[in-house]
């Protein structure tokens, strides 16, 4: 069997003949189907959602925790990264993708590159990869190591779409070669956290009971202890699809309302019905629209691309997803890393935008939700 995840689970349903009793459905098998039917551009669709899936790449490679730094990097020479993350301990991640087998160009420009931004690490993500590339990546590996901390690790993906039954299609990353010292901390088990991963979770406690406090304060909208903290995001309330909550970053933290039930056409129809009360919904925030001769608003199609903060709403519709979103990004905003002098009045600022955020959309919704 392949290494990655798990194919095929037993489902246990309720019993129909006594208490007790329980029916096993028949394992079925994982099959594999073309990427392209998941994704059907490179760099318009795959890229993108690799950016937004960087935790799902480090958890099925036994890497510990990668975040999100930036996208289509300038490297010098002219070229582009397609992504640089970042490991707990602040040290860089070199992330080339490629549909089809790797190739000789984006194995060597993923090293060119990571020399040139200082990374600790390459990750090659393709369809699948040769036995003289797993070769030489293990050669590689092997000088590495033996530079120690300052060597750089190469690690080759492969990226499996695929289906159960009728079910939506699913993914995994297959580890094809990696470093030695990665395959033997894994083999057991997970990597135990560095001291640094440690220091950032404990870093977004203490920033998150911060916030929860401020929103406390405003009103009775703060969050349910309960509520789980997933890469970032701290959800505040459910109505239905409709989802507010905070994105944090280490240099800020956005509010957003995200409109992700299950039906992608009905998220569609609902993102749309708001945009269409955009205006009202500008002037309750008391945000200017865009642009004065079209209330309408801009909706961005490709949700990662790098953007600098306008403290103006963000309309973001992703055809590769079914998740549609509007983000705010206050000015005054901090992250988990902002200097803790600056921490409390940010605190302030982003209790604000949510109870004003949510006071602005809330009508609309209700009546979105009325004439379901």
């Amino acid at each position: 069997m392949r290494r990655g995840l798990r194919t095929g689970p037993a489902v246990a349903e309720a019993g129909a003949c006594g208490v007790g009793s329980a029916a096993m459905t028949e394992p079925q098998e994982f099959k594999l189907i073309d990427i392209r039917e998941v994704w059907p551009g490179e760099s318009k669709d795959f890229t993108p959602w690799l950016a937004d899936n960087l935790p799902a790449l480090a958890e099925h490679l036994g890497i510990g925790e990668l975040e999100l730094d930036q996208t289509e990097v300038e490297v010098p020479g002219g070229r582009r990264l397609d992504i640089l993350a970042k490991d707990p301990d602040g040290e860089n991640w070199a992330i080339e993708n490629q549909y089809g087998e790797a190739d000789h160009d984006h194995l060597t420009r993923a090293l060119a590159y990571a020399v040139g931004l200082k990374c600790r690490a390459v990750i090659v993500v393709a369809e699948s990869h040769g036995e003289e590339f797993i070769a030489v990546a293990d050669e590689w590996n092997r000088y590495s190591e033996d530079h120690g901390p300052e060597g750089i690790r190469l690690f080759l993906a492969a990226i499996e779409a695929g289906r159960i039954g009728d079910s939506a299609p699913g993914f995994r990353f297959r580890l094809a070669a990696g470093p030695n010292e990665w395959k033997s901390e894994t083999a057991t088990g997970p990597r135990p956290p560095s001291e640094a991963s440690l220091a950032r979770k404990a870093k977004r406690y203490e920033y998150w009971s911060g916030l929860e406090a401020a929103m406390r304060r405003k009103g009775n909208l703060a969050w349910k202890t309960s509520r789980r903290t997933v890469h970032g995001y701290k959800t505040v309330i459910n109505r239905g699809p409709f989802n507010f909550q905070f994105g944090l970053t280490k240099d800020s933290c956005r509010v957003e309302l995200r409109v992700e039930g299950a039906d992608p056409e009905e998220n569609d129809r609902l993102f749309d019905a708001l945009a269409e009360e955009s205006e009202v919904i500008h002037g309750a925030l008391g945000l200017p629209a865009e642009d004065d001769n079209d209330p309408r608003p801009h909706v961005i199609q490709d949700s990662w691309q790098t953007r600098e903060s306008t403290g103006a709403l963000e309309w973001v519709k992703d055809p590769r997803h079914r998740v549609n979103r509007i983000n705010w990004e206050p000015d005054g905003a901090c992250g988990y890393r902002s200097p803790p002098e600056e921490r409390e009045a940010g605190y302030q600022v982003l209790a604000d935008a949510m109870y004003r955020f949510h006071d602005a959309f809330i009508p609309h919704i209700e009546d979105l939700l009325a004439d379901s």
